[in-house]
């Protein structure tokens, strides 16, 4: 059954109508900032990361600069042989868990040692 636009069963809880996002609300706020300036809100909120990374060397904003640019570090997670560890599909369910229970063992934290 489609939707129909403006209907009131979908969403009740949702965003009331008229709310701004935090983006929206943060732009506004960067664009007062730099209001009559010679740089752009853009600009103002690049020169602040830049310097609370740079000049003041903070560790947390760099991490944060770098994983905007570069893309958070992959985390993967395998077996004990080394095969990739893949969680809740029906086919591969008895693998997966029989996968867990090995690694349980080895740390002593399952049952079957």
């Amino acid at each position: 059954m489609p939707f129909k636009k403006g209907d009131p069963n979908i969403n009740r809880n949702g965003r009331p109508i008229g709310a701004r996002s935090f983006t929206t609300k943060v732009r506004e706020a960067l664009e007062k900032i730099a209001d009559g300036k010679d740089y752009t809100y853009e600009e103002a909120f690049i020169r602040a990361i830049l310097k609370k990374s740079i000049i003041d060397q903070d560790i947390g904003m760099m991490r944060t600069v770098w994983e905007q640019l570069d893309g958070k570090p992959l985390q993967r997670v395998a077996n004990p042989d080394g095969s990739n560890l893949v969680f809740f599909e029906n086919e591969n369910k008895e693998k997966t868990d029989k996968a867990i229970q090995r690694i349980l063992n080895r740390r002593n934290i399952g049952k079957g040692r």
